[in-house]
């Protein structure tokens, strides 16, 4: 079979697999130690609503300018105010002070910055933590999701696109039974804000012609807007039902949904 221009990039979490429970461990993890212990059982209930659409509004950005809450329940109808409805993605590029709802990792930073628990070290402690606690319960990947990316790369060039860093990649990878499945990794790819420069560095004629790029994703604003700025192909992965989409190519819910549309392309 004749290898097409197409290229396709992967991001990782969320998108290869799905793990709908780690909120749990990042929440005990980020109110450890802190006067907001007490809150945890809350937390995790109220970030659960965030994920169902109930409360706040995923796919849009707030503010993380920290707030004065004497409870979880208080704490959301403040984060309530701090929605930037009008923001693009080009303004969005340039401002350090607002955050894009996404994913459920952007969701549970941005209680912990509006609770002022994340600091940059408690962050990346936080974000250790979690990682750690996933890896100890064990990932089980898709065999359907895996032999559909094989034999996509037979007819197409495939990027796998991770802001985490190498040693956390390859672990999830291995757990997965995904490893040696890319045959390109960028790791800690700082999307959505190096993604175009390391598209680049891996070759620069992918940029020649964007309209052959397909990116998918579960993190809009991190894996899609680039790609869709350029004029590319963008599909959303998205587990949770009920919650406002992004602008995007197609939508999918599942692994097996996605393998399936990768027997397509």
């Amino acid at each position: 079979m004749q290898r097409s221009d197409r290229t396709v990039i992967f991001d990782l979490d969320g998108t290869i697999y799905h793990n709908t429970v780690f909120h749990r461990d990042y929440i005990h993890a980020l109110v450890t130690g802190t006067a907001y212990v007490e809150w945890e059982r809350e937390l995790v209930a109220l970030a659960e609503r965030i994920f169902s659409g109930k409360q706040l509004h995923m796919n849009h950005f707030y503010k993380t300018t920290p707030v004065e809450a004497q409870s979880p329940d208080e704490l959301a109808e403040r984060l309530e105010l701090q929605l930037c409805p009008e923001v693009t993605f080009e303004q969005a590029l340039e401002r350090k002070d607002i955050i894009y709802l996404g994913d459920a990792w952007a969701v549970l930073a941005l209680l912990g910055m509006a609770m002022g628990c994340l600091d940059e070290d408690r962050s990346n402690a936080v974000y250790r933590q979690t990682r750690q606690c996933m890896e100890q319960a064990g990932m089980h990947g898709n065999p359907r999701l895996r032999g559909a990316i094989i034999s996509l790369q037979s007819r197409c060039r495939v990027i796998l696109m991770s802001n985490s860093y190498e040693q956390t990649v390859e672990e999830f990878l291995r757990q997965l039974d995904f490893s040696g499945v890319f045959s390109t990794i960028c790791y800690n790819a700082h999307k959505p804000y190096e993604m175009i420069d390391s598209l680049r560095r891996t070759d620069a004629t992918l940029l020649e012609h964007p309209e052959n790029l397909i990116s998918i994703g579960d993190h809009a604003f991190n894996d899609l807007m680039p790609i869709a700025a350029l004029g590319g192909k963008t599909v959303w992965m998205n587990p949770y039902a009920g919650i406002d989409p992004p602008v995007c190519d197609r939508t999918l819910a599942t692994l097996d949904e996605l393998a399936a549309y990768l027997d397509t392309v």
